[in-house]
């Protein structure tokens, strides 16, 4: 499990998925701003939880040592530890499961037509839900209202090249491809029978983004 047992048994986490704006200010103290199209990648830093029992945990070190920071590795919030975090928030009966691109995309496009929407009461989708096409992550900015067809907001420009057809995942069903920018080392602090394992830092984890 590696990386997942270590977003499952974390003390706590920063997401970070903003994108990547610049600011100005002139010598009369008017600001200007301005965004960089990038893909805006998610960065996730865990603090994991010290004093876990070396060993039950040895495995999990070992497969976080065989990855390291060379390789990636998709980690899913679909578990009863995680799932609050992705968690549906429309008014389909369940995440939908059904929904495909409507039309394909332009390059650096911030909407998706959607379509294949299942039966909903209100909003199919609340801002801040999340759906997955092609294997890339998007929160939904804005309310969206159920139709057959359905424009979503998404917080960053489409990465890839998507095409009318693909399947559009929800809440639950999206992961994120992550590689580990900083992994941290551990001390062992011995006990009775085995040691507690002290990390010297958080994790993070940035987004594999194809280039």
């Amino acid at each position: 499990m590696s990386f997942q047992t270590i977003f499952e048994i974390q003390q706590s986490m920063t997401v970070n998925n903003r994108r990547t704006v610049g600011q100005q200010v002139s010598r009369s103290g008017q600001i200007r701003t301005a965004q960089y199209l990038t893909s805006v990648p998610w960065v996730f830093t865990i603090t994991p939880h010290n004093y876990l029992y070396y060993p039950q945990v040895r495995d999990v070190i070992q497969s976080i040592d065989n990855l390291d920071r060379q390789t990636s590795m998709v980690i899913t919030f679909d578990t009863p530890e995680l799932e609050w975090f992705v968690a549906y928030q429309g008014g389909a009966s369940s995440a939908p499961t059904t929904m495909t691109l409507d039309s394909t995309p332009a390059p650096n496009a911030t909407t998706l037509s959607i379509t294949g929407v299942p039966s909903a009461s209100g909003d199919i989708f609340k801002a801040g839900d999340f759906i997955m096409v092609d294997g890339y992550t998007y929160k939904v900015t804005q309310d969206v209202a159920r139709a057959d067809t359905i424009s979503v907001p998404i917080h960053r420009p489409v990465i890839g090249s998507p095409t009318a057809g693909a399947a559009v995942a929800c809440a639950e069903n999206c992961t994120f491809n992550v590689y580990a920018e900083a992994c941290p080392t551990y001390t062992l602090t011995p006990m009775t029978d085995g040691a507690f394992v002290n990390w010297d830092g958080p994790f993070v984890f940035r987004e594999n983004v194809a280039p």
